[in-house]
């Protein structure tokens, strides 16, 4: 087994001379070093950088021989390999090769596609360090950078196994050329660039409330050319979650905000909300079909084959028709023109808003507004109640939800950690009962119409049965419901609340 023991670079990030190298290394080794290889290397993360965080590396590695994807810590251990042929990218993970790399990254992206992060051109060179039997105990590799825009050259000590002891011994030897430990995920691509909070309850809400606004078009924008490229479900995703809070900050705003927010922008943005829907609800579908296929107990998993098929029919209309408004001129102008509103709202002095509102004053009166809402409706709901009830009351959870995380910055991070805990356990009952509700409509309008077209009795049958399924979820979270929320509202969730929105 081969890993990395230190990532070592010049001090001003210049260049690396073999020469030298090999100089120090030869005091207490034979330093042989081997023929240069010119390798391309292409980082791979997902968008919202996934592999990163969790503390790993993936290469798509082009060399003379051939091409491989390289799995490694980003500190250059366990590195492990699998040979591939013409790979594009964006790809998901199903279409890489089966394989130790393919299980270990599977878990840690889901469902997002794999993307290029980084694009370089490299000269590798290998040093063997042998010891005074001819023995190689470990290996030194010069990175250096074959393309104008790559990262500087780098130095990794590979230790074997069983010789750790002469891997440091070569590190010690290395830093004594000058040369600096690189630190984990110094190279990485930066996120995007975010605004400051605002975390002073005085200045005026409308300060808070536009940085906040503003955040969400950075995400609208940041998701949009993958959400029309279709390079995977989740820009889609965080597009609408970005949409949806703007949409809820606007409504907490209303007492600080000028009244065109109201009139103009949150009907433009609901109608924006609408414009994904579909597409939305048609790639949630697909995504839990293979779990749905695990509910069929007389039916095969095969008989859902028409439903996917339908499924990917309708989604990719849904699709097009959802790029096409998304590419409109009609749409860029309402981008544009968001922009400058929010733009002119951050140069008010005193925020342009109606009234002389502060920060905190807005946070503490919308959570215990939104709070109240949510205990009010939770009440009325009884063993006769509607469903129209619950899913009204998830609404109203998700509002408490939004001003949890809007004003966040001004108040208690660990209150605010646990009272949203609380309430996530409410929205899980209510998310459970809406969902199964609306699936199971859905399934028996797909039925409807596979029929008309001629479908199996196979797949009716087998999507009669997901829609018994869904039956019985839904009546199990209804089930649920009580003691769930009899859990949010006890007496240490109540207190915790009313702090939040402002009890003194």
């Amino acid at each position: 087994m081969i890993s990395a023991t230190q990532v070592l670079q010049a001090a001003d990030d210049g260049p690396l001379k073999l020469e030298s190298i090999l100089k120090v290394l030869s005091a207490q080794f034979a330093a042989v070093p081997s023929s240069k290889q010119l390798v391309r290397r292409r980082r791979l993360d997902t968008f919202d950088r996934r592999l990163e965080a969790a503390g790993l590396m993936l290469e798509h590695q082009i060399v003379a021989a051939g091409e491989r994807l390289v799995l490694g810590r980003s500190d250059g251990s366990g590195t492990m390999a699998v040979s591939v042929k013409d790979p594009r990218w964006p790809a998901l993970v199903d279409l890489l090769p089966s394989g130790p790399v393919r299980d270990a990254i599977a878990p840690v992206i889901g469902v997002r596609a794999l993307m290029v992060s980084s694009d370089e051109r490299r000269r590798i060179q290998r040093v063997d360090l042998r010891n005074g039997e001819g023995k190689t105990v470990a290996r030194v590799e010069l990175d250096e950078p074959a393309s104008v825009a790559a990262s500087p050259a780098k130095l990794t000590v590979r230790r074997l196994r069983g010789y750790d002891e002469q891997a440091r011994r070569a590190d010690r030897l290395l830093v004594g050329l000058g040369l600096r430990a690189v630190e984990q995920g110094e190279d990485q691509l930066p996120g995007p660039a975010q605004q400051m909070p605002v975390t002073d309850r005085a200045v005026p809400a409308t300060a808070l409330l536009a940085v906040a606004l503003s955040g969400f078009l950075a995400t609208m924008r940041e998701n949009l050319p993958g959400l029309l490229d279709d390079v995977d479900t989740e820009f889609l995703h965080d597009f609408r979650v970005a949409v949806r809070r703007t949409r809820a900050t606007l409504k907490l705003g209303r007492p600080a905000l000028p009244e065109v927010m109201r009139t103009r922008w949150e009907p433009a943005f609901k109608s924006l909300g609408d414009l994904t829907t579909p597409l939305r609800d048609l790639d949630v579908y697909q995504l839990d079909l293979p779990s749905m296929s695990h509910w069929l107990v007389t039916a095969d998993p095969t008989d859902l084959d028409p439903l996917a098929t339908h499924l990917g029919r309708r989604r990719a209309v849904a699709r097009r028709e959802l790029a096409s408004s998304l590419r409109s001129t009609t749409f860029r102008r309402l981008v544009m023109q968001w922009a400058e509103e929010l733009a002119w709202l951050q140069d008010q002095p005193e925020g342009g808003g109606r009234k002389a509102l502060s920060a905190g004053r807005l946070a503490d009166r919308s959570i215990s507004r939104a709070h109240a809402r949510v205990a009010r409706g939770g009440a009325l709901i009884g063993a006769d109640s509607p469903a129209g009830d619950l899913h009204g009351l998830r609404k109203r959870c998700k509002e408490l939800r939004y001003a949890l995380e809007v004003f966040a910055p001004l108040i208690d991070h660990a209150a605010r950690k646990r009272a949203v805990a609380d309430l996530k356990g409410l929205q899980d009952v209510l998310g459970r009962f809406q969902d199964s509700e609306v699936q199971r409509h859905a399934m028996r309008g797909f039925a409807e119409e596979m029929m008309a077209e001629g479908t199996t009795a196979g797949a009716v049958l087998a999507m009669g049965e997901l829609i018994g399924h869904l039956d019985v979820a839904q009546e199990r979270a209804r089930r649920e419901f009580d003691a769930a929320f009899a859990r949010f509202e006890r007496p240490s969730s109540l207190q915790l609340m009313h702090k939040l929105g402002g009890a003194r």
